[in-house]
């Protein structure tokens, strides 16, 4: 995918008076200071490092954001929500993302604690023709020290609930839950450690009555963890600018993501979920699939007729729509 035309112009009018030395420099700090846990609240201190932010990473966390909507959509395709509430927002990648899967929004409200990370999202939302994203509310926040939530047809938290301890996701979990009209919607990285926090958030979910509706085929315990961890990833197309800034050589990037998002009332749900990529062989295709009875391999032949041409379109993260 792109990111859209009306952000790319804006983000590359908010970086272009600084040069690109001096954005991979930022980039580079910003590589360095995420790899150390008790940086992270600290994460930017400049606008150099927020402008390389913007060019560096917003293309890859919409992507993540966008294809988690979508499957969400794909289960739920009744769902026409009027306004988002977004917490730890950004410069408002979510609700860009949103827009695009959900054009009746109408409103939306975005907490932040960076109040200069805030002002850059507010200057892009000068270059969409989308009135939640002109008129979205700014609010200034930080996650750890919250008040009750305002209600919102949907709630999302990407990228932003593994800088908090463990013992605060909890409380907040409740709140966004309270919040959520309709939906909420939690992305983290696709990594061990944040599939971790996404499988506890999904049994909290559950917990408080929540109806998933993606990515979980079921609301069985998850048969996932450790080493064996549920992630997809989104590939986003790459600028020569874009290139030249990460010293990369492909024109694309893949970004690994883990996500959950439950429902205040019951959706279908297909048989499974696709987690791997598949096997498309001569006469036949196979699938590691997530199902209610854990992990399980199936295979598609040509003898299926129809379903082998579905099933030769599929990809990795897609609903598995045949019947185990």
């Amino acid at each position: 995918m792109q990111l859209p035309e009306d952000l790319q112009k804006a983000i590359e009018t908010e970086i272009e008076s600084t040069g690109l030395k001096e954005l991979s420099q930022a980039r580079e700090e910003l590589t360095d200071r995420y790899r150390i846990p008790s940086q992270k609240r600290q994460f930017m201190t400049s606008d150099v490092q927020r402008q390389s932010y913007l060019a560096t990473r917003l293309p890859a966390t919409y992507a993540a954001v966008y294809q988690a909507l979508q499957a969400v959509k794909k289960q739920s395709e009744e769902l026409s929500p009027n306004s988002l509430l977004d917490l730890g927002a950004g410069p408002g990648t979510a609700l860009w993302a949103a827009c695009n899967v959900f054009p009746t929004l109408q409103s939306a409200t975005l907490l932040e604690k960076d109040l200069s990370l805030a002002n850059f999202g507010k200057r892009l939302a000068q270059y969409s023709d989308h009135a939640a994203i002109q008129e979205a509310r700014w609010e200034t926040a930080d996650l750890e020290q919250l008040p009750d939530l305002p209600v919102h047809d949907i709630v999302t938290l990407s990228y932003s609930i593994g800088e908090l301890a463990p013992a605060l996701i909890p409380a907040l979990l409740e709140k966004c839950w309270q919040a959520a009209r309709q939906l909420l919607v939690i992305i983290e990285p696709g990594t061990p450690i944040g599939f971790e926090r996404i499988r506890l958030i999904r049994r909290q979910l559950i917990e408080m009555g929540g109806h998933l509706v993606a990515p979980c085929p079921h609301h069985a315990e998850c048969p996932m963890e450790g080493q064996d961890w549920c992630h997809f990833a989104a590939r986003i197309e790459r600028t020569s600018f874009h290139r030249r800034l990460k010293s990369g050589s492909l024109s694309y990037e893949d970004e690994k993501f883990s996500y959950v998002a439950a429902s205040k009332v019951v959706h279908p749900l297909p048989p499974a979920r696709i987690l791997r990529h598949p096997h498309h062989r001569s006469g036949h295709s196979l699938f590691t699939l997530c199902t209610a009875n854990g992990v399980k391999q199936a295979t598609v032949s040509k003898r299926c007729g129809s379903d082998y041409k579905q099933a030769r379109k599929l990809e990795w993260g897609d609903p598995f729509p045949f019947n185990l």
